[in-house]
């Protein structure tokens, strides 16, 4: 009998899939796929990532002060009445630097044409952080302090780059100290210092919580109907890939890759993200981690892995770092994702996004950089270095949601030949 071959075009959702039907039997092409992609595939890419907001709402009724708060507070009647009011702020944050011994050297533009730079340093080019310190104290600064910020272009001794020279600012410092938080039991212990979970999960392990969840952009950014309708890190996106997918609603074994992307974020006509946007990988091998995990009625879950994500908004570049990292998301109909991701964010990492944020990003937010260093040292719980003896990393708990996208194959392919 001689094999017939037809062309069969079927109509999937929105997307136009080929099968090639010869002799009966029917072969799968890439198009199969529900993602468009290769059959098995699924991937999304996350439009914001975001500190989860589980516990009691009236503990931090009155958030912490912040710096400028704490640093008015000390000063006399008669100052304090020269700089009352909210139209003079920016004068008490100038006295404040002053007094406090703040100080920036510019390295870019027209205010760097007097800036001292060590021997074989070329000012075109990016400092690295011993540099830094050496261009610091050439100009002023205190010897082996300052640090870069404002994208590199700036040595800055303040606060924020060095907290522990300012740990007055640290005083009376506010955290969460109520009983339920959202999280995971981490370390599958039930101890006095963890909480219980909104749902009555005993021994919830998020100690980044209890060390900032007073603090005013953290507490309002994590709440549902605020971190919902925010996109962060745009520029620098993060795409979690599934393979080896039998069955969406429940598959035992599916390889789980999350990736940097080397693309932006798109966004549609709604300021939304762009659903079936494809993206490259960054090549960067530590922005990639794999492990393995189980999708049951809809919901997957990982093995605990490590990873590095990046966080790229405006001034800030902090990559996230961290160790026994696990994923909890639903992927709904519509093909976005939903979900949690628990695991100890390493502390030097975490830290580096509060410091980026300079000292004049910190006031205007409401956020004390030497209470929040203060905090996260006191209160981690992860990793213990066995020559300190003190712990590296905080447990922590962060929501996320994605939409459906596309990881380009050929990117794919020189990312594993950089590993």
């Amino acid at each position: 009998m001689t094999a017939r071959a037809s062309l069969a075009l079927r109509k999937s959702g929105r997307q136009l899939s080929l099968a090639l039907i010869a002799g009966g039997a029917v072969m799968l092409t890439a198009a199969d796929a529900p993602t468009g992609g290769e059959p098995g595939v699924h991937a999304f890419v996350l439009a914001n990532i975001y500190l989860v907001n589980g516990g009691e709402a009236d503990v931090c009724k009155v958030p912490d002060e912040g710096d400028l708060n704490r640093f008015y507070a000390t000063l006399s009647p008669e100052l304090q009445a020269k700089f009352a009011g909210a139209e003079k702020r920016q004068a008490l944050e100038l006295y404040m630097n002053e007094k406090m011994g703040f100080k920036r050297i510019h390295m870019w533009g027209n205010r760097s044409a007097n800036v001292k730079y060590p021997p074989g340093y070329d000012p075109k080019t990016t400092a690295t952080p011993e540099q830094a310190i050496a261009i610091g104290a050439l100009n002023g600064l205190p010897k082996g302090k300052g640090r870069l910020a404002f994208s590199n272009r700036e040595v800055v001794y303040s606060s924020c780059s060095d907290p522990q020279d300012f740990t007055k600012l640290a005083k009376n410092f506010r955290t969460y100290d109520g009983p339920v938080a959202a999280g995971m039991n981490l370390d599958g212990k039930v101890s006095k210092e963890d909480f219980t979970g909104p749902d009555g999960t005993k021994g919830v392990d998020n100690q980044l919580w209890r060390a900032v969840g007073c603090v005013e952009p953290f507490r309002t950014g994590s709440q549902r109907e605020i971190s919902g309708k925010e996109m962060i890190s745009m520029r620098a996106p993060t795409l979690i890939e599934l393979r080896g997918v039998d069955d969406m609603e429940n598959d035992s074994d599916v390889t789980v890759t999350v990736y940097a992307a080397a693309d932006s974020l798109a966004t549609d006509g709604k300021g939304e993200a762009l659903r079936s946007a494809t993206f490259s990988v960054d090549p960067d091998p530590r922005l990639r981690s794999t492990t393995r995990g189980r999708i049951e009625k809809g919901v997957l879950t990982t093995e605990p892995f490590d990873l590095v994500m990046n966080y790229k908004e405006q001034i800030v570049d902090a990559p996230r770092d961290i160790r026994g990292a696990r994923l909890r998301a639903t992927m709904k109909p519509d093909g976005s994702i939903e979900g949690n991701l628990y695991g100890y964010y390493t502390l030097d990492s975490y830290y580096s996004s509060i410091e980026q944020m300079t000292q004049n990003g910190a006031i205007l937010s409401q956020v004390s950089c030497p209470g929040v260093r203060q905090a996260i040292d006191r209160l981690a719980d992860g990793y213990r270095d066995p020559k300190t003896k003190r712990y590296t990393a905080i447990s922590s708990a962060y929501g996320f949601r994605g939409v459906r996208a596309f990881v380009a194959p050929q990117q794919t392919a020189q990312a594993d030949q950089t590993r």
